[in-house]
């Protein structure tokens, strides 16, 4: 069995799976191809680093309307990023900062922007703590989480960047979605068969689903955390949720 999974790796085993490949953005190892071809399909992209996390090592991507390309994320190092570049190539610099040297920083994805948005324009997403209890999975709590200020035009909607949590009801109200129950449900059926997929090759007790809501309203699944963590319950006003999870939590542990 594995001991971890990177994004692509992930991203290749949850395609196995009929129903979640249905929820999964379009996404391919990182070449100077791939990415043209992608933004001549896609008004923009997300290239990720392989195995960061927190937010670091994540860059959207979007064509000018002349010439060159507009980015705007997070380095390895978590540093915020804005430029514009001319070439395709120039961002090999920012991709791999230690080539100069010799030394690349490891595999990219390429991963299409679904644009989980509000109707104002602020990204969003849901995070989903889903946690194995006698042999049954069980949805331990969701809450939702929106980028706010200079942060949102990346679009990178995460906890360490400075997003900020808040129910999943008033997330879902700030959308189009008019079925908040139904769209409930499609998420937990989708985190449900996402995580008996990875659990096939890495069988951990919990994992953190990221979802977002694409235009049509249909949930799309961006990311599965291996080892999450459940600080974002912790900043809830009502702790019931973060309360539920240590509890399932200690149930596990138990002969």
């Amino acid at each position: 069995m594995k001991k971890s999974l990177g994004k692509w790796e992930q991203h290749v085993l949850l395609q196995q799976d009929p129903f979640v490949a249905k929820h999964i953005p379009e996404t391919v190892v990182y070449s100077e191809e791939n990415l043209d071809d992608l933004l001549n399909r896609h008004p923009s992209v997300f290239v990720k680093h392989e195995t960061t996390g927190q937010g670091r090592a994540i860059f959207k991507i979007r064509k000018s309307n002349s010439a060159g390309y507009y980015i705007n994320g997070f380095t390895l190092q978590g540093t915020p990023i804005q430029k514009f570049i001319t070439k395709v190539n120039e961002l090999r610099q920012l991709l791999h900062p230690f080539i100069a040297f010799g030394r690349e920083s490891g595999r990219y994805i390429i991963q299409e922007d679904i644009q989980s948005c509000t109707q104002n324009g602020q990204p969003i997403a849901i995070r989903v703590h889903i946690q194995k209890l006698n042999n049954i999975w069980v949805i331990g709590g969701m809450y939702g989480t929106t980028a706010i200020g200079p942060v949102s035009e990346s679009g990178i909607v995460n906890l360490h960047r400075g997003a900020v949590v808040m129910t999943v009801p008033e997330v879902l109200s700030q959308t189009k979605v008019r079925n908040q129950k139904k769209i409930v449900n499609k998420i937990e059926d989708i985190a449900l068969a996402a995580a008996q997929t990875i659990y096939s090759v890495l069988p951990n007790r919990e994992y953190g689903m990221d979802v977002g809501i694409n235009r049509e309203g249909i949930p799309i699944l961006f990311e599965v955390n291996t080892t999450p963590g459940i600080g974002g319950f912790a900043q809830m006003e009502d702790k019931a949720i973060w309360r539920r999870i240590v509890a399932i939590r200690k149930m596990q542990r138990e002969p």
